[in-house]
């Protein structure tokens, strides 16, 4: 009783606040709003015995529903991870051999919080190809599609007529053991972007 009662408060304090956010966000008045972004992902966990730091490109939509204390953020992504140490690799580069690709499309929630700071957590499709020159994977490309999530938080500032922001994030989503030779794919994407 006692933590379904804390749980509700807490809910309702950070609705509120939710609230005051959006009155603080720079630019939050306009319905919708594009969204391009880019910059560094870093892999973790099993990705990272396996690939460097790779780059993501990122288009995406705010949606503001009046009313509504969050903003709606459906959002596609490209990244592209070198691996460490590619087999049967015939030189340096990022050739098609060698780099392994993530498109994802999320449908994220964004909570302004205050002075232009926001919470970003969502869920998507993830899709994963990694090519056969993986050390510990198959000899042929593979690509497999799982669910995946992501959790941040970021910073929103007005850039003259646009606004600009920084994020980072983290992600994850969970492959069959043995198939691309890791069995979990973590990132963290840590991104510049301009909103219009």
């Amino acid at each position: 009783m006692i933590r379904t009662r804390s749980m509700a408060i807490g809910l309702l304090v950070l609705a509120g606040s939710a609230a005051v956010g959006r009155a603080q966000m720079p630019g939050s008045s306009r319905p919708i709003s594009l969204v391009v972004s880019g910059g560094m992902t870093v892999p973790a966990g099993d990705l990272a015995d396996l690939h460097d730091s790779g780059f993501h490109y990122d288009a995406s939509v705010i949606i503001n529903i009046p009313g509504f204390p969050v903003a709606l953020r459906p959002e596609f992504s490209l990244t592209q991870f070198k691996l460490k140490d590619p087999l049967g690799t015939g030189g340096g580069g990022y050739g098609s051999d060698d780099v392994t690709k993530m498109f994802a499309a999320m449908g994220n929630i964004e909570l302004p919080l205050a002075g232009g700071l926001y919470a970003i957590a969502g869920g998507g499709i993830l899709s994963l190809s990694v090519p056969g020159a993986a050390p510990g994977g198959s000899a042929t490309d593979e690509s497999e599609a799982k669910f995946t999530f992501d959790a941040g938080a970021g910073y929103r500032f007005k850039m003259g007529g646009i606004r600009g922001f920084l994020e980072a994030r983290v992600g994850a989503a969970s492959y069959e053991q043995g198939k691309f030779g890791f069995e979990k794919a973590q990132f963290i994407p840590f991104t510049f972007g301009l909103v219009f």
